[in-house]
């Protein structure tokens, strides 16, 4: 059989060098519409409330509309679809209950022999990295669910936005718990979320906080608190990160609790933002958010985040002046983003270059199988976005900087295992260093090696982290997402057939209504009429009778489905 690929080569390899945003939105903003819900006004346009609109909605807000989302919808009304969206479904979520590690008491170590701490470590080091891998394929189930995908896109946000990572902190506890903090204030005042992040372990290890006393100030956290946390740069001198330092001092933690350390508080007068007292983190936390800065700072990542462009300043400032007059509440300024025409407009609706999380549970999502949490994890992770393990203290890069020629190449091979019709063969073609990667050492660890003691509440200096940590849990994923037992259910014949979608065209244009969350341009379309027309004739299927061949249209449809899914259009929504 021929290569899939063969003919289209130029739909793909156009879109695989880091231009791909400009190529994709040129390329789709002018084409015609070949799908019947994506051939309505622009969305929001007069202020109607149609098809489009919601698909952009639950795209924006969650991970991936599918077809059968938008007529539900459609059925509710805008009301009670934007009230569905912050309460959640009724269905019970599930917990995830955490499994704090037995240490053994400091007269139980003394009695130890070297050999037997040593096994005690070990041990404790692997319970911890399997518990944050687990908690890792919850968190993902969780986002592919749908019971309330706007908390778990919020909680995606936050990561990135309070950024820790696994490798520096090597605690997993305090990953979950810094993760479920995040659950808990996801829709919630962000004015809380800063009070609570100043306190939060996981925080307090990664940027250093719990080296910072009163004779030796540290000011990492002190740094980012002001710059990439709440204020931005520019908006703070470097006296007053020296002195918001002495406020944070004393702020530490053992084993994933916070602990306040008051010998170590520097209890004396400091000055920040012009602001003067004996000032503490509490106090810290309430200066920054009465600086015009700060509701700037956070209205311009949420809109950059939900509209997929840097917003105009006017806008920040119109949305930044309504954050504050609401007490900072996530909740209100997403309500009303969610029912600002603006966010419907031809400039923000199919514009944005998904992430990879995003990307492959949107995928599994549209294409209808939901294989397990930590399948979708390692994908996400061979693609640039493993969870708990953002690559600094800034976080992911987002928009075009996702894309690549070998992470485009990537996607496509990943939708192709998702089907069924590509392997990790092809994966290792398009990057054999990953052979390395995937038999690294560690258990599958995400938080990688460390020569901290975990029994010992003592902090110790913390080993480099090993660049291919976590390689086990990722080829663990990537082979049982080569198995993949939950295809079983995938039917796309009968989707196209409960459709009356039988002819050629018909059948790629269903399935590109389906897959996709932007419109197919004419050039892909004719080329995917073409390559399926030509796959029906090799096999000597006459138009029309491709859904009756069992074997062979199932197979058929899943490489049209991956073709479909490999396509520049394939990565915006």
């Amino acid at each position: 059989m021929r290569s899939i690929f063969q003919g289209l080569a130029p739909l793909f390899l156009f879109a695989a060098a880091s231009s791909l945003a400009p190529s994709v939105a040129e390329a789709q903003g002018d084409a015609s519409s070949s799908q019947a819900r994506k051939q309505d006004t622009p969305a929001m346009a007069g202020n109607a409330w149609d098809a489009r609109a919601i698909e952009h909605l639950l795209n924006r807000a969650g991970f991936g509309a599918t077809s059968a989302d938008i007529d539900a919808a459609m059925g509710v009304g805008r009301e009670a679809l934007l009230a569905r969206l912050f309460q959640g479904s009724d269905a019970e979520t599930k917990i995830f209950a955490i499994s704090e590690p037995k240490r053994p008491t400091p007269e139980e170590r003394r009695a130890m022999s070297e050999e037997q701490r040593k096994e005690t470590y070990n041990r404790l080091r692997r319970d911890d990295n399997r518990q944050l891998l687990e908690y890792s394929a919850w968190w993902l189930d969780a986002m592919a669910d749908d019971q309330h995908p706007l908390r778990e896109r919020m909680v995606l946000f936050w990561h990135g936005f309070f950024t820790s990572s696994a490798r520096e902190v090597k605690n997993g506890e305090a990953m979950i718990r810094q993760n479920q903090l995040f659950r808990t204030h996801a829709l919630g005042s962000y004015a809380d979320l800063l009070h609570a992040i100043v306190r939060d372990p996981a925080m307090l290890i990664y940027l250093n906080n719990t080296k910072n006393t009163r004779k030796a100030p540290n000011e990492n956290l002190a740094r980012e608190l002001m710059e990439l946390f709440s204020l931005g740069e520019g908006h703070y001198s470097e006296q007053d990160v020296k002195e918001a330092a002495r406020a944070l001092t004393g702020y530490t933690q053992i084993d994933a609790q916070f602990i306040f350390n008051r010998r170590q508080h520097d209890e004396g007068s400091k000055t920040v933002l012009g602001v003067t007292g004996a000032l503490d983190a509490d106090k810290l936390v309430d200066i920054l958010l009465e600086q015009d800065a700060c509701p700037r700072w956070v209205a311009g990542k949420l809109l950059e985040h939900f509209e997929g462009r840097v917003p105009p300043a006017e806008r920040i400032e119109d949305y930044a002046k309504f954050l504050r007059k609401n007490d900072y509440r996530i909740d209100a300024f997403l309500k009303r983003l969610f029912d600002d025409p603006l966010f419907y407009g031809p400039d923000v609706v199919g514009q944005r270059i998904v992430g990879p999380i995003e990307f492959m549970v949107a995928n599994c999502r549209r294409v209808g199988v939901i294989p397990p949490g930590n399948v979708i994890a390692a994908a996400a992770t061979l693609l640039g976005q493993q969870v708990f393990g953002p690559p600094n203290v800034k976080g992911w890069d987002s928009g075009r900087a996702w894309i690549t020629t070998s992470t485009f190449l990537q996607r496509g091979n990943l939708t192709g295992m998702l089907l069924g019709v590509t392997s990790m063969e092809d994966i290792f073609k398009e990057d054999p260093s990953l052979m390395m990667d995937l038999d690294d050492s560690g258990d599958g660890a995400m938080s990688g090696e460390s020569k901290d003691d975990p029994m010992d509440p003592m902090e110790k200096p913390r080993a480099k982290p090993e660049l291919g940590s976590g390689g086990r849990a990722m080829g663990a994923g990537l082979r049982q997402m080569e198995s993949g037992r939950w295809r079983r259910t995938l039917d796309l014949r009968g989707r196209c057939r409960a459709a009356g979608a039988t002819d050629d065209a018909a059948i790629v244009d269903r399935l590109a209504q389906d897959l996709l969350a932007v419109e197919l341009s004419p050039e892909a379309r004719v080329a995917l009429v073409d390559y399926l027309r030509s796959e029906r004739e090799a096999l000597g299927i006459a138009e029309g009778k491709l859904l009756d061949k069992k074997a062979y249209g199932e197979s058929e449809l899943r490489q049209l489905a991956h073709l479909i899914l490999s396509l520049p259009e394939a990565q915006l929504n």
